[in-house]
């Protein structure tokens, strides 16, 4: 008789011997965590290009979609006026969308360089330059204001002295920090070039992968429809596009966001006289890319740089930028983002303070939709798992925990007369008891 094996017992076995395995390598990771940092360090070193490829063609995509949905096919209708482009018409104008889309990003890039860098060094520069009569008229302003109150001019200029002594003996010491920061430029700079290849490599496949992406999206698909069920694989397509729409919606609504909170800055600092408006507003439009503490983290340094010039144009600067913020707030991005993250304020600030920790600048930025994918999932589970006991998936419907806001399904309810049968059963038994001990 041949042994046939019990196909349950089989996925049973296989999944202990998952678990334990899975179980011994996590064990082995915590206590094994430079080893396994290392490499997975050299992991993702190895897979740099391919991921920075991704990642190119994710952002080019959209610039691509547009050469290739709006201008191109009306200078083909303009040319071959009825006549519908074939498979042949379709192919070239992808590379002419691709190829227009990296010449955009290119020339927006070049026109950045050449135009907003030589002022930031500029400003930066006579900043340098200017830095020891900024500070003599920033202590001259205290002198000035706390004549009435010597103990706390006092106070500064204890602060000052310890400052200008720290200064001194940096700037006497600079060919010493030179020296050791040299062999630190020169990993900089090795490392630059590494990044600079890693980049070139993954633009090379970004242009690749915006060429065949059809391609690459149906062989996925495939994969999925023949891993998984096919419930299973539309939620994963859904889940998918979801993802897709938080993380697209995001990025181009926050880079547009803090372009129009830069613009809006220079503008105002030029109405109000700020010093150094094109840095300044570089300051807290870059920083404004970050949620909620982005427009602290730059409004701090550049209130700084115009306090040493002119403390009153300083107060007047913090008072622009709260205004600013709270314009950005309540007015620009409402009608950018709308209701694309479905994050509450309360999360967004721990995704922030968990993707900063973690991962650094990038963390903070990248914190909330990945936290917001998080989120929305975790939400849809949970009302899953309530629906399916007959429970409310509203969350107001349980602020009172002493009440009871809905009722217990049918399926776990018991009847009056089952819990009277267990009283009288139970009954019984204390009566059959007592009697058997009279007996014997």
């Amino acid at each position: 008789m041949r042994f046939k094996p019990d196909k349950k017992y089989v996925m049973i076995g296989i999944t202990a011997f998952l678990v334990l395995v899975c179980t011994i390598l996590f064990i082995f990771a915590v206590f094994n965590y430079p080893v396994f940092a290392k490499g997975f360090s050299n992991f993702i070193r190895v897979l740099m290009p391919a991921l920075n490829g991704f990642l190119i063609a994710y952002l080019l995509n959209p610039v691509m979609r547009f050469f290739e949905e709006k201008p191109l096919p009306f200078i083909y209708r303009l040319i071959f006026k009825d006549k519908k482009p074939g498979v042949r018409a379709k192919r070239v104008n992808r590379y002419i969308s691709i190829a227009l889309s990296v010449i955009t990003v290119i020339l927006f890039i070049a026109a950045f360089i050449s135009i907003l860098i030589p002022q930031l060094i500029d400003s930066i520069s006579s900043i340098a330059r200017q830095f020891p009569q900024y500070a003599d008229n920033l202590v001259k302003f205290f002198n000035k204001t706390f004549d009435d109150n010597p103990k706390v001019l006092e106070y500064l200029n204890q602060y000052y002295e310890r400052f200008e002594e720290w200064a001194n003996e940096f700037f006497q010491n600079v060919p010493t920090y030179a020296n050791q920061l040299w062999t630190k430029v020169y990993s900089g700079i090795s490392k630059s070039l590494s990044f600079v290849w890693n980049l070139i490599l993954g633009f090379v496949l970004s242009v690749y992968i915006l060429s065949f992406k059809e391609k690459f999206i149906a062989q996925m698909r495939k994969l999925t429809l023949a891993y998984c069920s096919r419930k299973m694989a539309n939620q994963i397509f859904d889940d998918v596009r979801d993802i897709n729409f938080i993380f697209k919606n995001y990025i181009v609504s926050s880079i547009v966001d803090s372009v129009i909170i830069g613009v809006l800055c220079f503008i105002l600092c030029l109405i109000i006289r700020i010093p150094y408006p094109i840095l300044i507003s570089f300051i807290v439009g870059l920083t404004n890319i970050i949620p909620f503490f982005g427009p602290f983290i730059g409004g701090v340094p550049a209130a700084f740089i115009i306090l040493m010039i002119d403390p009153i144009r300083a107060l007047y600067f913090v008072i622009m930028l709260l205004i600013l913020q709270q314009m950005d707030g309540n007015v620009i991005k409402p009608v950018l983002f709308g209701d694309s993250t479905g994050l509450p304020a309360f999360w967004v600030i721990v995704s922030i303070l968990i993707g900063g920790g973690f991962f650094g600048v990038m963390g903070m930025y990248l914190g909330t939709p990945v936290f917001a994918v998080i989120y929305r999932y975790l939400k849809r589970h949970v009302a899953y798992r309530l629906e399916s006991k007959g429970l409310p998936s509203e969350t107001l419907k349980y602020v009172r925990s002493n009440e009871l806001p809905f009722e217990i399904p049918e399926s776990e309810r018991i009847s009056e007369e089952k819990v009277a049968e267990k009283i009288i059963e139970k009954i019984k038994d204390k009566t059959g008891q007592k009697n058997d001990g009279k007996d014997n």
